[in-house]
């Protein structure tokens, strides 16, 4: 791995700063943290080193000291240099040998003069030996003098630093010609993999789950530096706070199941969902861009995955892995139902990940609801393809806390006929939120009650209650069962029907039995008979009576009277009337028009007028351009 810090051990000071080798630690005390190598970081219970993983490179490496007094160890960021240059030096030295690990910059021309004479076995170590390089650090004739004393140098160094150097011109070129340098891979071969494995450590095994493009070594050295840098981006006075929740909603969005790379437009959608807001001082592709910027040159928060082809490209990223289990080793924060909901909308086109997110999403929420959480209970009804689970978790969900379900609870059961056991719950909604739909709904569940009382007594011969229940059904319009209902009322000769027998036969235009009807409620003392038998007296309702009715300003009121006039024989005052209706917003007036317009052998305008009553949702005019063989596929979209 890389090195940033270095450490002089404190010391009595020896010459030129380099303190006195009798301090110096042994091999087997040195840190390696101090020397160069990073720690798995701080999430796990053990933030030391992993267990160091045997490299293919280490076989080239036995025996170095023998041929070799400049080791370099050269390769990409944070591919584990230093920790495979430390292996080399605890393989290839005897106990008790003694390590230098000067800072970069300290001038090192004391060295031979501190070691000549002593026993014992030393190594110098300089991590990342560009620092280290100069006429006061290593040189040639430094490099002669440590060999005459036996003293081996360890060295590392980035693969264009090594480049930069070893190719270039001057004493550090020449001084390189020297070395013997190995480079390690940033990729695992199978048998780095196996050897990992048979470890059996936490930490490496997670490495090796979710490196992706990275290697084990960099997974574990960048893992901490990038939740670092996430976690500052929270703070009030941040330069990316959108780029702080594009970061958790991805995290999120993995947690719930999103396998591989997340399209822009969920990503989106899920930052949304937090109900933050967006913060004005940044977009989000300015989130993105701070978002995917490599750090140490290895890989950003946000991975960039392959465009996404639906219609047309769209850009996907996804979460760096050690962010993911970050995040899901926070156990106290957990997803919101909203990025649930999210995540479950935004992969139904994807079969696979919906599928995924609908089994983790029940894993997740049947805990929650074994422990009386009434979100999960709701987010399970929501899970359920069974319309009866779904419904018992609903309501599970209500009788926990969620009472805003209410009202979701009661209409379900009144469409499923139970009206009875709905009204608690539409009572409930209804008095919650008395402007919403609830009220109506609690109507509907007491007509549909008194529709199945009123038919029990009915079937018990209960003749005003079959009157009632006529009445009902008349009002509703299934008019052929009401007149049966009045038949049977008045054969068992029940009086007060009269005036509702006569209303149903007005209905069919038999006016003459209905006034027979109406004149013996009206005997009764019958007010409403009384006045429907006047009215029925009057002379018939001419054309510009109706007219004059329908001249008013309510919305519909021009189409109506539009109708009136086209009956009354006035084709362009009628087609006048019916273009101010639409341009009201109805859409029977663009349907009247185009009908007008058939009549007149108009039938490219009359296709026009069909189309814009359709845009408005008129069955009927949708039905007309089928029939013409019109693409509606767009109607109304």
């Amino acid at each position: 791995m890389g090195v940033l810090n270095q450490h002089t051990y404190a010391t009595p000071p020896g010459v030129f700063g380099v303190p006195d080798p009798a301090g110096w630690p042994t091999v087997e005390d040195a840190d390696l943290v101090t020397l160069g190598v990073r720690p798995a970081g701080r999430r796990w219970a053990d933030p030391g080193l992993p267990p160091y993983v045997p490299r293919d490179i280490d076989e080239a490496l036995r025996g170095w000291t023998a041929r070799d007094r400049l080791l370099v160890i050269t390769g990409g960021p944070l591919t584990g240099k230093s920790r495979t240059a430390w292996a080399a030096v605890v393989r290839e030295t005897g106990p008790g040998t003694r390590v230098y690990a000067p800072a970069p910059g300290t001038d090192l021309r004391g060295l031979p003069a501190l070691l000549r004479g002593r026993d014992g076995a030393y190594v110098l170590w300089l991590d990342e030996l560009e620092g280290h390089l100069g006429e006061h650090g290593l040189t040639m004739g430094l490099l002669a003098d440590l060999r005459t004393l036996g003293v081996p140098v360890v060295a590392t160094m980035g693969d264009d630093a090594y480049d930069t150097h070893r190719f270039g011109e001057g004493p550090a070129s020449r001084l390189m010609t020297l070395a013997r340098s190995e480079r390690v891979s940033s990729g695992w071969s199978e048998q780095e993999v196996e050897r990992l494995t048979g470890l059996r450590d936490d930490r490496l095994g997670e490495a090796l789950d979710r490196r992706g493009a990275t290697s084990v070594t960099q997974y574990l050295a960048i893992g901490a530096e990038l939740r670092a840098k996430w976690q500052r981006a929270a703070r009030s006075n941040s330069r990316h706070p959108y780029g702080h929740l594009l970061i958790r909603a991805a995290t999120d969005l993995a947690r719930c199941g999103v396998t591989g790379d997340i399209p822009r437009r969920l990503l989106e959608e899920a930052c949304r969902s937090y109900g933050a807001g967006r913060p004005d001082m940044e977009s989000f592709q300015e989130a993105v861009d701070w978002a995917v910027q490599p750090l140490h040159g290895v890989t950003g928060m946000l991975v960039p995955g392959a465009p996404l082809r639906v219609g047309e490209s769209e850009e996907t990223w996804r979460p760096y892995g050690s962010l993911v289990a970050d995040a899901e080793e926070a156990a106290a924060r957990a997803v919101p139902e909203t990025v649930w909901r999210c995540a479950l909308e935004g992969t139904k086109y994807d079969t696979g990940v919906h599928l995924n997110v609908r089994a983790t999403a029940g894993l997740v929420f049947s805990a929650r609801a074994q422990d009386g959480d009434a979100g999960a209970m709701h987010m399970l009804s929501l899970l359920s393809e069974n319309e009866a689970t779904a419904l018992d978790w609903l309501r599970k969900a209500v009788d926990a806390g969620r009472t805003e379900l209410a009202g979701q609870v009661g209409e379900r059961l009144l469409g499923q006929g139970e009206a009875e056991e709905a009204l608690p719950y539409l009572r409930a909604a209804a008095e919650a939120k008395p402007d919403g739909p609830q009220a109506r709904l609690v109507g509907e569940a007491h007509l549909a009650l008194a529709e199945q009382w009123l038919r029990k007594a009915a079937a018990e011969a209960d003749m005003a209650a079959t009157h009632r229940l006529g009445d009902l059904l008349l009002g509703r319009g299934e008019f052929s069962e009401a007149m049966d209902l009045y038949v049977s009322a008045e054969m068992q000769g029940y009086t007060p029907v009269a005036r509702s027998a006569a209303v149903s036969f007005l209905l069919s235009h038999e006016e003459e039995t209905a006034e027979v009807l109406l004149a013996r409620a009206a005997a009764d003392g019958d007010e409403g008979a009384a006045e429907l038998l006047a009215g029925l007296r009057k002379p018939r309702q001419s054309l510009d009576d109706a007219a004059d009715y329908f001249a008013g300003d309510g919305r519909l009121d021009a189409t109506h009277e539009a109708a009136v006039v086209e009956k009354m024989g006035f084709s362009d005052e009628a087609r006048k009337g019916y273009e101010q209706g639409h341009a009201r917003g109805d859409a029977y007036a663009a349907y009247r028009l185009a009908l007008l317009l058939e009549k007149q052998d108009s039938a490219a305008e009359a296709t026009l007028w069909y189309r814009k009553a359709a845009d408005l949702g008129h069955p009927a005019a949708r039905k007309a351009l089928a029939e013409r063989g019109e693409d509606t596929a767009t109607v109304g979209e």
